[in-house]
């Protein structure tokens, strides 16, 4: 009996045509619920309450940030501004920290930050590698609509071109996902939300009206998810260590 076959890695279009999911300044703020709220009683409670915050950069933008060993933090790359030294992160219950950039990849959509010790929760990773039509919870931290999103794996292994390897879901991800949890039924950390592959009119409609209408009106968005193994490997790489 001849083996199965490893799923076809999917190649993603260029960066270039994709479209970050940080929200920015021109983006309602202050209008959604805090997501540690929103994620009662989904997979994604655990990680939401104590395990990420909405990472703010300085520049009226924002994402979010998950826990990584003791006192750093990963997110997307994408959401620090050039030349950026740090954030200020917010976590469920209030409480902030600011974080300063301890490494920015070359190689991926990565950034680790440092915090205060136990600032965050390391969530416990995934064992197995994405399955397609698995189920995922994301968490984000857009300016208006969800925190949370619920979705399913189509790509378990993808590469975008300028934000690494990972897999592709669809779910229902806003601008201000980006650097946030992707999670499975057991709330294990999967990946960090990225991109959107093809944002068709998503980016235009934002700035346009101030609200991610494109994603408000569709359940089925197609998101890259940042593997979290490999950007584990990274950030190991980019702190010079072999543990957090």
């Amino acid at each position: 009996m001849l083996a199965a076959s490893p799923p076809r890695r999917a190649l993603l279009r260029a960066a270039l045509g994709s479209l970050a999911l940080g929200s920015s300044a021109s983006l309602l703020a202050g209008c959604a619920a805090p997501f540690g709220q929103q994620a009662r009683g989904t997979p994604a409670e655990a990680i939401a309450t104590g395990g990420s915050a909405v990472l703010y950069n300085g520049q009226g933008g924002r994402g979010a940030a998950v826990g990584f060993g003791t006192r750093h933090v990963l997110t997307c790359a994408h959401l620090l501004e050039a030349g950026a030294t740090g954030a200020r992160l917010r976590r469920a219950d209030g409480a902030e920290a600011e974080a300063a950039l301890a490494g920015r990849s070359a190689r991926m959509d990565l950034a680790v930050l440092c915090v205060p010790p136990g600032f965050l929760a390391a969530a416990p990773r995934a064992a197995e590698l994405p399955r397609e039509g698995e189920a995922v919870w994301a968490a984000g931290a857009p300016g208006f609509g969800s925190a949370i999103a619920q979705g399913h794996v189509e790509a378990p292994d993808a590469e975008m071109p300028g934000f690494g390897r990972g897999f592709t879901a669809r779910m229902p991800a806003l601008l201000g996902y980006s650097g946030g949890p992707v999670v499975d039924a057991s709330g294990r950390l999967m990946g960090l939300t990225a991109a959107l592959p093809n944002p068709g009119a998503a980016g235009a409609l934002a700035l346009l009206t101030g609200a991610d209408l494109d994603g408000l009106a569709r359940r089925d968005r197609q998101v890259f998810v940042l593997g979290i193994r490999r950007a584990e490997a990274e950030a190991l790489r980019l702190l010079g260590r072999t543990a957090a």
